[in-house]
C-alpha cells in the first residue's frame, strides 16, 4: 500500500489497550479508532473503517468471537488480527472459525505485528485478485537470496559463489549468480569466466528485454549456475537505476528456481532494491569489531525500513583465524540469534586463486561441508546422512 495501513484496536482491557497502541505506532502504523466489544466495536468499525482490526481475546472469550464476527460482517474488507495472552491451541482454533486471519501473543513486538499486518493484506489483495479473476497474469518466481554486509572483505563474494553452485547440485534446479558488487564485482573472477556483457548492458537496453532476452547476456558456467557479471568498470553503475534492478531481478527470477545476489560492503540505493526484492537475506559478518559495529548499524536499518526478521539470516563467517571476540558475543551484542556459522578454512584462498568454488575444487573441506548444509537449510531440503569416510575427510580435508 502507498500509505501505511490504518488500525482499528478492539480491547475492552484500557491498559493492555495503551501497550498496544504503542506497539502499533512503533510499526508505523495509523490507529483511526479503538474500543472496547461488541455494539461499541461495530460503530467505531462502520465510522471509521480500517484497513486491519487488532482484536484482543481473553477469558473468557465469548464476547470477543462473537465482536469478530460483527465486524466481518460489518466491515468484510479488513481482516482481523487477534492478539492474546492465551497460547493453548483450542483459543487459537476459536479465534480462527470466528474470522481471525493471524492470532499473535501478548506482549505485541512492533516487528511480528508489522509481519502480521502486511502479511493479512497481501492475503486480502491475491483473494480480490482472484475474485476478479485477475492473477492469471502473475508469473512464478524463483527464490531471490541476497548475500549483504555491511563491510568488504569478509568473504560475501566466496559465500555467492559457493552457495549458488552448491543450490544447482543439490536441488537440480536452475540457478542465476547476480553480481550486483559495485565497487569490485569479482564474480567473473571467483568463477573464472570471461565478461563478454554484464548486467549493465542489460540496463542500457532494460525496455527491449523480457523474460527470452535476458538469457543471452547471462553466461552458464559448468557447474550449471547461469552468471550475470558486474560490468569491468565501476563508473558503469553510474547509469542504473533501481528501476532497472527491479526489472533484472524480476526477470532472472521468472526464469530461474533460486536467484543468488552478491552486493558490495556498502549500501547505496540500488543495494536497497535487492534487499527490497530478496526473500531470503543473508546478512554476513566477520569476528573483528569493527565488522560487528557495522553489522549492528545494517540491522537497525533493515528494521527502520520494515524488513521482517524472518528473512534476515545473521551468518558468521570466519573469514581470517584471529577472532576478536566469541560467537555467543556476537549474538549478544547484536541482540539478534546467529543462523549459519562458516569455519575459517585456508582451502578457500587456494580455491580462488584456481577461479574454483571451493564446494567443486575441495567438496569435503569444512567450508565447503558448511556451505553445502546452508544450502541445504535454506532449501528445507534433506542432507544425506555422511558415513565415516566422509566425516574424516571433512576434518582433514
Amino acid at each position: 500500500m502507498a500509505r501505511n495501513p490504518e488500525i482499528v484496536t478492539i480491547d475492552p482491557d484500557l491498559s493492555s489497550r495503551a501497550e498496544t497502541k504503542r506497539a502499533i505506532q512503533l510499526a508505523h502504523f495509523q490507529i483511526v479508532g479503538e474500543s472496547g466489544y461488541g455494539v461499541e466495536a461495530v460503530t467505531v468499525a462502520k465510522e471509521t473503517p480500517p484497513d486491519v482490526f487488532l482484536v484482543s481475546v481473553e477469558e473468557p472469550v465469548a464476547l470477543a468471537l462473537q465482536t469478530i464476527e460483527q465486524l466481518a460482517d460489518a466491515v468484510p474488507n479488513a481482516p482481523t488480527i487477534v492478539y492474546s495472552s492465551l497460547t493453548d491451541a483450542q483459543s487459537v482454533r476459536r479465534s480462527m472459525v470466528a474470522g481471525a486471519r493471524d492470532y499473535l501473543v501478548k506482549p505485541l513486538k512492533p516487528e511480528e505485528l508489522s509481519r502480521a499486518v502486511y502479511g493479512v493484506l497481501e492475503q486480502e489483495e491475491r483473494k480480490r485478485l482472484r475474485s476478479e479473476g485477475g492473477t492469471g497474469e502473475v508469473s512464478a518466481r524463483g527464490t531471490v537470496i541476497t548475500v549483504f554486509g555491511a563491510k568488504g572483505g569478509i568473504g560475501k563474494t566466496t559465500i555467492s559463489t559457493n552457495l549458488a553452485t552448491t543450490l544447482a547440485k543439490i536441488t537440480g534446479a536452475s540457478v542465476c549468480l547476480l553480481d550486483m558488487d559495485t565497487r569490485f564485482g569479482d564474480v567473473a573472477i571467483m568463477m573464472d569466466i570471461a565478461v563478454e556483457a554484464s548486467i549493465a548492458d542489460v540496463a542500457k537496453k532494460i525496455d527491449d528485454i523480457d523474460r527470452d532476452k535476458i538469457k543471452d547476456y547471462l553466461v552458464k558456467h559448468y557447474s550449471g549456475v547461469n552468471i550475470l557479471p558486474a560490468p569491468l568498470h565501476p563508473t558503469e553503475w553510474r547509469n542504473m537505476t533501481p528501476q532497472h534492478i527491479e526489472k533484472i531481478v524480476e526477470l532472472v527470477a521468472q526464469t530461474h528456481d533460486y536467484v543468488v545476489i552478491d552486493t558490495p560492503g556498502t549500501f547505496n540505493e540500488l543495494i536497497a532494491a535487492t534487499l527490497e526484492l530478496a526473500n531470503l537475506i543473508l546478512l554476513v559478518t566477520s569476528m573483528d569489531i569493527a565488522s560487528i559495529k557495522d553489522t549492528a548499524l545494517a540491522l537497525e536499518m533493515l528494521r527502520a525500513a520494515g524488513v521482517s526478521e524472518d528473512k534476515v539470516k545473521l551468518t558468521i563467517n570466519h573469514s581470517t583465524a584471529a577472532n576478536s571476540l566469541r560467537e555467543d558475543d556476537v549474538a549478544r551484542v547484536l541482540e539478534y540469534d546467529v543462523f549459519w556459522r562458516i569455519p575459517h578454512d585456508l582451502s578457500v584462498a587456494s580455491s580462488t586463486q584456481l577461479g574454483q568454488p571451493i564446494v567443486i575444487a575441495k567438496p569435503y573441506a569444512r567450508v565447503s561441508r558448511s556451505i553445502i548444509d546452508l544450502a541445504h537449510a535454506l532449501t528445507g531440503t534433506k542432507q544425506e546422512k555422511r558415513g565415516f569416510l566422509d566425516r574424516f575427510l571433512g576434518r582433514s580435508a
